[in-house]
């Protein structure tokens, strides 16, 4: 079978025409040439950042195996470097810009962390030129799975502001007694730090966490660490010391909330108790002690204190 299509077209003698099929042509190769070229160049950076991340787990897998790390560890390790790969695409972002001009980094970061910052409720009263300062100094942080973003008791270091990912928390009441809560995209941790910069007079040991966070599913950040904190305290304290920031706060504050549930459980129960009788009925000869050992828990409750006056 043979084609006819195009069988009865004549070449023609017109100088022009031929000029503008040869344009054509030569158009057509260098447009191709160039795709060719961009596609090659796209392959190349990605598989440049492929075996960069394939150098790294490669060195982090004989670092291991040289350690002798359990299975469990080795796991979770392989998990974060995933997770961070999928997140950051295998580039350190700050790391790219923090040789540029002050001016033109604060902007990319403006342009970067402007409107999750601004998500914040603890952010949404500030003026810009404390959001432009809280930009330049936030960091991305990535947490995988069930990973401990702090424990209890453990210095606090930063505040996180969650951007996505829910986080639990566990605070110890007492007798064995665990209040827990967990916080959404939105919400922060670390908020001991805030207290600890309007603190006056000012105490260099930072605070210790009240609760421990752990992550319910994978979690992307951003946090602000002391340093970072103190700074943009000591320079606007004037926007920070007012009630509404204050009440803002409190009302987002995990450890506040805690708090306030185990008091308003505890008063709820003495006055069913003084109205209608205990709310559940003691069966057993130690039901007694253990509601007792309850109210304790609750009385043991620590109201967080704060220096926003």
């Amino acid at each position: 079978m043979s084609s006819t299509f195009g069988n009865d077209l004549e070449p023609t003698s017109h100088w022009l025409e031929v000029i503008f099929s040869i344009c054509i042509v030569l158009s057509g190769l260098m447009l191709f040439t160039l795709l060719i070229g961009n596609i090659q160049v796209f392959l190349h950076a990605v598989m440049a950042k492929k075996r960069k991340m394939q150098l790294r787990c490669r060195d982090m897998e004989w670092w291991m195996r040289r350690r002798q790390l359990p299975s469990r560890l080795r796991q979770r390790v392989r998990h974060y470097e995933r997770q961070k790969w999928a997140t950051m695409g295998g580039e350190d972002e700050m790391e790219l810009i923090k040789d540029l001009p002050e001016g033109l980094r604060r902007d990319i970061k403006r342009y970067l962390c402007l409107d999750l910052i601004k998500n914040v409720p603890l952010f949404h009263n500030l003026d810009d030129l404390i959001l432009d300062n809280i930009c330049d100094r936030v960091k991305p942080l990535v947490f995988s799975k069930d990973e401990k973003i702090i424990r209890e008791g453990d210095p606090v270091q930063r505040m996180v502001f969650i951007v996505r990912g829910r986080i639990k928390s566990s605070q110890s009441l007492s007798k064995g007694m665990v209040a827990t809560s967990v916080l959404e995209p939105g919400g922060f941790l670390g908020d001991e730090l805030l207290s600890w910069c309007l603190r006056r007079p000012f105490i260099d040991r930072l605070p210790a966490s009240s609760a421990t966070f752990a992550c319910i599913e994978s979690t992307e950040a951003f946090g602000l660490d002391a340093n970072s904190l103190r700074y943009i305290t000591d320079h606007f304290r004037y926007k920070f010391a007012n009630e509404r920031l204050k009440r803002t706060a409190r009302y987002y504050s995990s450890n506040w909330r805690t708090w306030a549930a185990v008091n308003l459980q505890f008063a709820w129960r003495r006055y069913r108790m003084r109205t209608r009788g205990p709310v559940i009925p003691v069966t057993e000869s130690g039901g007694t002690e253990r509601r007792l050992l309850q109210y304790a828990a609750m009385f043991m409750s620590i109201r967080p204190h704060d220096h926003l006056e």
